[in-house]
């Protein structure tokens, strides 16, 4: 009884701190010892308000870095698009409290991505004239480009998104439009890092 009693306790806590380590926090802080300053993080994971389109999803990564000299906030985007689209334009745009703001693209790079899984069946066939076996092999592979960047955000920017209970962001991918909308539990964390 004593060993199924820990069993109970020790499977769930096990399962729970095993697991740990595949998620971010989407909101971090700590104290840069080498650039003496502070760094607070936030980060969302995102899809475009545009379906069914060359563009797939963000993730993006705001970073505020405080010191005696300066408050300063970038946004890191990994945009996912199909192979068969444009590369992004250098200029974007951010809306918040219907005021819009040029954004201007900062260092972008493409990389090139792939993944590639097989399968193998194995089947047998019975029939009159006797038994056959074989194998089937299927690939499936994908592929698809990230594209990353870095913008940074002006203080009339910061200060409309402390306010407003949402913003978006759009991009241009040839003609193709992308837009992402921080909203809710996508803002929050901005919120938080913003006020931090």
């Amino acid at each position: 009884m004593k060993k199924f009693k820990y069993l109970i306790f020790g499977i769930p806590l096990l399962f729970m701190t095993s697991c740990s380590w595949m998620f971010y926090d989407n909101f971090q802080k700590f104290d840069d010892e080498f650039k003496n300053s502070r760094k607070v993080i936030a980060r969302i994971d995102l899809d475009p308000q545009e379906r069914r389109t060359e563009i797939n999803s963000a993730h993006v990564i705001f970073e505020r870095e405080i010191s005696d000299k300066q408050d300063n906030v970038k946004a890191f985007f990994v945009i996912a698009r199909s192979s068969t689209s444009f590369k992004i334009e250098n200029l974007g745009y951010l809306k918040a409290d219907n005021q819009s703001f040029e954004i201007n693209i900062i260092n972008p790079v493409s990389e090139y991505k792939s993944k590639s899984e097989s399968y193998v069946e194995t089947y047998t066939k019975t029939d009159s004239t006797g038994v056959k076996t074989g194998q089937t092999t299927n690939i499936d592979e994908r592929i698809w480009i990230d594209d990353k960047f870095i913008f940074s955000l002006t203080p009339e920017m910061i200060s409309m998104i402390k306010k407003a209970d949402e913003f978006n962001v759009r991009f241009y991918f040839g003609p193709i439009p992308a837009t992402f909308r921080f909203k809710g539990s996508k803002l929050k964390p901005i919120h938080k890092m913003l006020n931090e």
